[in-house]
């Protein structure tokens, strides 16, 4: 038995384990480390077998041997050697041992081991006269009765006809690969005749086989394995020799219904036999190549649970899933076993990383581009024909002394045989790279190699019991490279060059109905957003937009309406992106027990559209936002008192021309604070790039359930939905952050644009008029009560004093009202009647139009936009003292009847922003407490240009998985927003104002 040991290195014997499940048995083997006295390892079944009676096994219990009760002779000639061969009768002596029945007179005898027919056998030989037997047991070949073998062509005719396979020898020698044309997304089959494998292997090993009645096990695995070779081609000679050994072992019977075959699906006669058994056909002394019947990969019999961490077989539940290999070389000699680790990557893999995949839940991608002369490295001792090509069996530890096999889904046999079903037509056997079927013994030329192009491990999670799993499945799709060889490589340069996709995946997922789960929670959520946020929103916005408008054009409804419909129903959409993102990413993250696993990004079509449409909408938004803001209307009334001087001929008083550099300065200012922000772009991008890539925040959006591990792992995957989780956590944890910094500390207690603005406004003695609609807007009061603000700073730090001691009257416009909220309030929402708007229009805004289209006209568009219109008409200055009469007039007239023209809104009316029920005859201010004034610059729509900035960056990433590269995309989109936003915006500031753009500075 010890040299059972030596033979066997994780030494085997399968114990099949039978208990009844759906009418299915147990595919489960069980694990041992060696053989009994008197039993021998079946390297087909993997199992420990007893020897026939009469038999025992040999020294390697790997075959049984008989002791050969005939007599006759035998002659070889080999290597230019000939050897003869006389035997007499055996019997066996005990249960080890053979002995010579009868010696013959005068003769010398040694027992021989030989094969016969398939059959070992131990020989009573016959020492030739002259020749005495040594010490290992030979003599020395000699006398007359000779008979020659048959060579390897005849031994495959003969095992041709006696398998009754209609081919002849150069058929069942030819091979048939299938390698890309130069047309695309075609192939081209090639030829190979005499295979070399096929030519030394398949008749004898055939031969062997049948003749022994399958005691010859490596013969049989040999013809499998010839058979694997061809992907399962049933017209090949191999495969149909394989069915004929099956049809010849099998028993004719079975013990276990099979599943019922998918309906309406068409099968040949060997699949049909199959299918009459279970999952595992009867095959006899034949290994076990196709699975029968459908639907193995839900065999309740493979209990399994996992976990995602802290799990060993021994207390029941995995972290780590182990995949044995079963190994045999091409001529059927066993390899043992090995656990599968980071073999089959022919892209390679670092060390240690190739391998990490077997944790629950990690799903890897190892691909790339693969030359020809990468390949042929793979396979460089197949050159001359001399290198093997191992074949494998995968298997599943399912216990401490358990083994499960793993079905192989070979895409071209699918194809070969008209196969749509995903849970049919496994086999048990593959092979990675092979040089040796595109061997040609007749032209000693390698003409071309197969290779997997894609290789795909899935794991499938249970719905129930939820911490359970599917029997995995590998499907394996195989491509051929065409190459001419004698001694070296000799490649076109076209070939020298060339680059195929080449793919190592192990993907972990979940059950149908769990995914169907995930979508049902994200439809719900869009729904609830919707329903109860988006749509109420558009029909308050919609509502709004018909109450300010008092003459109602169609065209600018729809298009207003349609706007509001993607830019509230893709912030919906943001939203639901939000929480669904951050919610799985918690739930993987954080679950010891596995409850859910990510979908494939394959699988998540719903959500990159999602993101897209909910870019597309956001950007629809703003640019209607910004369209709006670089059209709104902007006047500056000018309070300021003109002095009295003496007139030129010094007999009277006059009043003095009033000076437009306060209007500047003003001018200037509103021109600055329209691009000003509360978040700084800059900052939120390169803290996103160190909190990501310099902290590697980002590997959490890999697939590993591991939230503590902030390694990266090659080859490991990442998930969109998860990275869109974390980017969009640290978004909205940045914006939270420099939103109530500026908020809450900054503008209190440092400085606030705003404030600053409308306490330079009340200096400068300016107030401002600014429409964002027809007859809507803003109205920021800037009078003040100082004889002249054109004056001196000693005057203006006077002025200062009395209001700091209470000695002048409040800012605001009721500077009488008894609350000091209203009286110091200096900020309204404004609504004109119809009259006032015709008049600013007619007498202002039509003329400032006129002249810049003659600008334009003049200087050209370009030079108009970046120049500005040049020295302003006289009659527009005229027009602009009569507007501004015009508004001051309003606006006395709204401060003497504040009672009915000044309302003070409620928190709802705040909210709505309707206008007041009698807005539409007198005007009507009312008290703003939000400065929403700001809608008009960025200021008031920090949130919204925040959000389109976190999704445009979480978009590219999206697409191009790099955060250094989103960052600085989303950074020059947003100084582009912020220049063209700047430009158009101080070129209609510069005609609305008249204060030319050289002055905006």
């Amino acid at each position: 038995m010890g040299s059972v040991a030596a033979t066997l290195l994780w030494g085997l014997s399968l114990l099949v384990i039978i208990h009844s499940s759906k009418g299915q048995s147990s595919l489960a083997i069980s694990l041992q480390t060696s053989c009994a006295p008197l039993k021998f390892f079946d390297i087909s079944s993997l199992q420990c077998k007893d020897c026939p009676s009469g038999t025992f096994p040999n020294s390697a219990q790997t075959a049984c041997i008989t002791c050969d009760a005939s007599s006759g002779a035998a002659y070889n000639f080999q290597y230019g050697y000939s050897m003869s061969q006389t035997w007499w009768p055996a019997l066996l002596q005990s249960s080890t041992s053979c002995a010579c029945q009868t010696t013959p007179e005068g003769s010398t005898t040694v027992i021989s081991t030989a094969t016969s027919n398939g059959t070992l056998y131990q020989r009573c030989v016959v020492c030739p006269s002259g020749t005495t037997a040594n010490s290992l047991g030979q003599c020395a070949p000699s006398g007359s009765s000779l008979s020659l073998p048959a060579t390897t062509s005849q031994q495959l005719s003969q095992a041709l006809t006696l398998l009754g396979v209609g081919l002849s020898v150069t058929a069942a020698t030819q091979a048939f690969i299938e390698v890309p044309s130069s047309v695309p997304n075609s192939q081209l089959q090639l030829t190979i005749q005499q295979s070399e494998p096929l030519v030394d292997l398949l008749g004898p090993s055939a031969l062997a086989c049948r003749q022994g009645m399958g005691a010859d096990r490596e013969a049989c695995n040999a013809v499998a394995n010839l058979c694997v070779l061809t992907l399962y081609d049933s017209t090949s000679a191999a495969c149909r020799m394989y069915d004929a050994l099956v049809n010849a072992f099998a028993a004719t019977t079975t013990t276990y219904s099979p599943p019922p075959p998918p309906s309406g699906t068409t099968t040949t006669t060997r699949t049909t036999v199959r299918r009459t058994t279970s999952y595992h056909p009867e095959t006899g002394a034949m290994p076990w190549l196709y699975y029968g019947g459908s639907g193995y990969v839900d065999d309740s019999n493979m209990d399994l649970r996992v976990m995602f961490s802290k799990g060993s077989l021994a207390q029941g539940k995995v972290s780590s899933l182990t995949f044995i290999l079963s190994s045999y070389l091409l001529n059927g000699t066993w390899l043992g076993y090995n656990q599968w680790t980071s073999e089959f990557q022919l892209c390679g893999a670092p060390q240690n990383d190739g391998s990490r995949w077997y944790r629950m839940g990690w799903n890897y991608d190892n691909s790339c581009s693969l030359k020809l002369e990468g390949l042929l490295a793979r396979a460089s001792a197949g050159l001359t024909g001399g290198a093997d090509t191992v074949v494998h069996e995968l298997f599943l530890q399912v216990g401490s002394q358990s083994l499960y096999p793993i079905p192989v889904k070979v895409t071209n046999k699918d194809v070969m045989d008209g196969n749509t079903q995903a849970d049919t037509g496994a086999v048990r056997r593959f092979f990675f790279v092979d040089a040796r079927l595109g061997y040609s013994a007749q032209s000693k030329q390698l003409q071309a190699v197969q290779y997997p192009s894609s290789m795909q491990l899935d794991i499938v999670l249970r719905r129930s019991p939820r911490d359970s799993i599917y029997v995995p499945q590998l499907t394996i799709s195989y491509n051929a490279w065409q190459t001419s060889t004698l001694s070296t490589v000799n490649l076109e340069g076209s070939a020298a060059i060339e680059e195929r996709e080449v793919a190592f995946r192990v993907v972990y997922s979940n059950e149908e109905s769990l995914n169907k789960r995930f979508w049902y929670a994200w439809q719900t959520i869009l729904i609830v957003l919707e329903v109860v946020g988006a749509f109420p929103a558009m029909l308050l916005s919609i509502f709004r937009y018909i109450r300010k408008k008092r003459e109602q054009a169609d065209l600018d409804f729809l298009v207003y309406a349609g706007v509001c419909v993607a830019d509230y129903g893709s912030f919906a959409l943001a939203m639901a992106l939000l929480v669904v993102s951050l919610y799985y990413l918690i739930l993987y993250k954080l679950q010891e027990e596995v409850l859910f696993l990510m979908l494939q990004d394959s699988d998540l079509y719903n959500f990159k559209v999602t993101v897209i449409l909910a870019v597309v909408g956001q950007a629809l938004g703003l640019l209607w936002t910004l369209w709006r803001q670089v059209r709104t209307d902007v006047f500056f009334i000018d309070w300021e008192k003109a002095r009295k001087v003496l007139s030129k001929e010094g007999t009277r008083e006059e009043p003095a021309p009033v000076s437009c550099w306060r209007m500047l300065m003003v001018a200037n200012e509103f021109n600055e604070l329209q691009t000003i922000r509360i978040t700084t772009p800059a900052f939120t991008l390169l803290m996103m790039v160190m909190i990501l890539e310099g902290a590697n925040v980002i590997s959490s959006g890999s697939v590993t359930p591991d939230a503590a591990d902030y390694r990266d792992y090659w080859g490991v995957t990442s998930s969109i939905v998860l990275r869109f989780g974390v980017e969009a956590a640290f978004f909205l944890v940045l914006f939270l952050g420099q939103y109530l910094f500026k908020k809450r500390l900054y503008y209190p207690y440092v400085a606030n644009p705003v404030t600053q603005f409308v306490d330079l406004m009340f200096l400068a003695n300016i107030s401002a008029i600014i429409f964002d609609d027809t007859h809507s807007g803003y109205y920021i009061h800037g009078r003040n009560q100082a004889q002249h603000s054109d004056t001196t700073l000693r005057d203006l730090n006077q002025e200062l004093l009395k209001e700091e001691e209470g000695l002048t009257a409040q800012r605001g416009l009721i500077a009488s009202a008894a609350n000091p909220r209203l009286a110091d309030n200096q900020l309204f929402l404004m609504y004109v009647t119809d009259p006032i708007r015709k008049t600013y229009d007619a007498k202002m805004l039509q003329l400032v139009k006129q002249a810049t289209n003659d600008a334009r006209n003049r200087k050209g568009t370009v030079s108009t936009f970046l120049r500005g219109s040049g020295r302003q008409r006289e009659n527009v200055l005229s027009a602009q003292q009569e507007i501004t009469l015009l508004f001051k007039q309003m606006v006395d007239d709204v401060e003497r009847n504040h009672g009915s023209q000044v309302v003070e809104p409620t928190y709802f009316q705040s909210a709505l922003e309707l206008p007041p029920d009698n807005a539409l005859h007198n005007p009507a201010f009312v008290h703003d407490y939000w400065e929403t004034f700001t809608n008009t610059m960025f200021l008031g729509c920090e949130v919204r240009l925040y959000v389109f900035e976190a999704l445009f960056f979480c978009a590219v990433d999206m697409a191009l998985r790099n955060v250094a590269v989103s960052a600085l995309l989303t950074f020059l989109m947003v100084r582009a927003v912020a220049y063209l936003r700047g430009s158009f915006g101080e070129d209609n500031l510069s005609q609305k104002t008249l204060v030319d753009r050289h002055f905006l500075i």
